[in-house]
């Protein structure tokens, strides 16, 4: 081979390595960089300010089953320049000297229920019929929520605090999609 042909074999090959380095970039055009702004998540809870009130704070009771409130035998109520300075020692309110009142009858707790319309391994027969539920008037959900493929998931009407309004609902049920469901009691807890 003659040293002119080498030559432009090599002057061949340096221009294309340059164009296939740098034309993708000249071609490219701007660059937009799609910067994400994040929310800074504080590391541990934010502190009260140093000057809140005791009356700030509220005193929870629990009621039993009976309906009457227990009295609260001691409540800690601290704030940061008082729990320093008081380690060991515990503040009573003044419901904890009170004596307990009788509930009125008006705030014992009622069970409520729900009809059990049927359980499901199938999610898109839970999603169907809960739609068609909610199309013909009924308030339908499932547990869960979002229906699993494989796993039981129950279908439910409801729920309601009176029983004998879903036993209505039940009738109008087995009228409206000839399904009768069970009347059981409500768990908030399931949801």
């Amino acid at each position: 081979m003659s040293d002119q042909l080498k030559n432009r074999i090599v002057g061949t090959l340096v221009l294309t390595a340059l164009a296939v380095i740098f034309l993708p970039n000249l071609l490219d055009g701007e660059k937009r960089r799609l910067e994400e702004n994040f929310a800074t998540i504080p590391l541990g809870p934010v502190a009260l300010p140093q000057g809140v009130p005791e009356q700030a704070f509220e005193e929870i009771t629990l009621q039993s089953g009976g309906g009457q409130s227990e009295p609260a035998s001691e409540s800690v109520v601290s704030t940061p320049k008082a729990e320093t300075a008081k380690k060991a020692e515990p503040v009573q309110t003044a419901s904890a000297k009170s004596e307990p009142k009788p509930a009125a009858k008006s705030s014992k707790l009622k069970s409520s229920w729900t009809l059990q319309v049927g359980s499901f391994r199938n999610a898109k027969n839970v999603a169907k019929l809960v739609n068609e539920l909610r199309e013909k008037g009924f308030r339908a959900y499932s547990v869960p929520s979002r229906p699993v493929e494989g796993k039981i998931n129950r279908v439910f009407v409801g729920p309601d605090v009176s029983r004998s309004k879903l036993e209505k609902e039940q009738l109008r049920l087995a009228k409206a999609t000839d399904l009768k469901g069970a009347l059981v009691p409500y768990k908030a807890t399931d949801i």
